[in-house]
């Protein structure tokens, strides 16, 4: 099973998509894009409201 998670489905216009074969590795690879690519703060990412929309974009395909 791999996760994903569309730059684009939480609110970006941004065509990337993170992808991993555990929660885990897809969560590294986004990180690692939104730091570099967009500039977010680890304490961005962590922000509750930004959680829950992480949380609702990732697809298991």
């Amino acid at each position: 099973m791999t996760y994903t998670l569309a730059c684009k489905d939480t609110g970006t216009d941004c065509p990337y998509v993170a992808r991993g074969e555990t929660k885990e590795e897809m969560m590294e690879d986004a990180v690692k894009h939104v730091k570099e690519t967009h500039g977010y703060t680890d304490e961005q990412i962590n922000d509750p409201k930004m959680q829950e929309k992480v949380k609702a974009a990732i697809k298991e395909e």
